[in-house]
């Protein structure tokens, strides 16, 4: 055997490296999504205030990213896998971080906020809600509800906000089912308990960052280096009050587009981590087959790939304990994000906290 066939001990080390950085930037990604993930959630009623929306449409909204993620997951996790998965995955860090960009747009396009001038500051707007302040506490159960409390139509910018949640949503798909995979395919069998517990423990600190990022940004007026303190007429306990949410936003899309970087540069495949403690005839067997699969999967046609995908969801689908466990994941995630988007406006309120703090306590549970 030639001494240029030979797996040396440096090339072995060099996998086992390259297997670590793709942990690192993905625990990276990981932060990066659910980082956006929880700011997103916690400053819809920002939102709802500057472009003066109701709250059923802010809830539209937020199911725009489930729709934007439900729409590729399917097929990014069934194809994906057959491809280059870290540049999948690299794609999908980009098109997060663009998602992010495009729902900032809204402001930058919709001018100064211009707070409310029809209702006297002198009025104690912490505790009710905006459209109740005018009305009479002693007003009669018969008499028919004021018109203040209908808003008028609201600016039309946040399609942008819901777009790019759509495109947040896309772009989230490949991170965790493609990269939970590769970490799966190529790490010894007693690291790979490890590495998954790295991973969720990357989706316990994104959030965290997130709410923290969001109580910052809560505090800040939304129109911050184009108005001056002195200006600003009304405190972050005010109900008219709406804070900078599309600074987070894109410090957000900076981390994830940061995130992807490094999965541009890794393999498509990788020597599996057990292996390297294996004879060098083994260790040589192992990346002559490694080779050969990656040019059979390179010759497969798109038909080829595709032929048995109808299949694979059927068996799925007739899996009665997935369907099971899909259900009540369902159900789980329903009742959470539901909380987490409303009830900060409840704290709001209710019991007269700004936002900002709102945000921290939703942050704190």
């Amino acid at each position: 055997m030639k001494e240029a066939e030979k797996p040396h001990a440096g090339d072995k080390f060099c996998c086992t490296s390259k297997l670590k950085v793709f942990l690192l930037a993905l625990s990276l990604a990981f932060v990066g999504k659910t980082m956006s993930g929880a700011y997103m959630n916690s400053m819809y009623t920002q939102i709802e205030k500057q472009f003066n929306i109701p709250a059923s449409l802010v809830g539209i909204i937020n199911g725009s990213f489930e729709i934007g993620n439900l729409l590729l997951i399917v097929f990014v996790s069934y194809f994906g896998a057959k491809l280059h998965r870290p540049r999948i995955i690299a794609l999908g860090c980009t098109i997060l971080s663009f998602g992010c960009i495009l729902i900032s747009l809204p402001h930058f396009l919709f001018g100064r906020y211009h707070i409310e001038s029809s209702i006297s500051q002198q009025e104690n707007f912490s505790v009710m809600p905006l459209c109740l302040v005018n009305q009479s506490l002693f007003s009669l159960p018969s008499e028919e509800p004021s018109t203040e409390c209908e808003k008028e139509p609201g600016s039309l910018l946040w399609i942008f906000v819901m777009v790019g949640n759509i495109v947040r949503g896309m772009g989230e798909t490949p991170i965790m089912p493609l990269g939970i995979s590769y970490l799966e395919d190529f790490a010894k069998a007693e690291n790979s308990p490890f590495y998954l517990g790295c991973l969720h423990t990357a989706t316990v600190i994104g959030p965290f960052l997130g709410f923290l990022l969001a109580s910052f940004c809560a505090e800040l007026f939304v129109d911050l280096g184009s108005v001056d303190a002195e200006d600003i007429t009304i405190t972050a306990t005010d109900a008219r009050w709406v804070g900078a949410w599309w600074l987070g936003i894109l410090i957000c899309a900076s981390v994830n587009l940061l995130a992807g970087i490094p999965f541009w540069f890794l393999p498509k495949s990788l020597v599996k981590e057990g292996e390297t403690n294996e004879p060098e005839e083994m260790s040589k067997k192992s990346v002559v087959l490694l080779q050969e699969n990656d040019k059979n999967e390179a010759k497969q046609t798109m038909y080829e790939i595709a032929k048995d995908f109808i299949p694979f969801l059927k068996a799925l689908f007739r899996n009665p304990v997935y369907m099971l466990f899909i259900c009540i994941t369902v159900l789980q995630f329903s009742a959470f994000n539901g909380m987490i988007s409303f009830m900060p406006k409840y704290l709001e309120q209710q019991f007269g906290k700004s936002a900002s703090d709102a945000i921290f306590l939703i942050g704190t549970f």
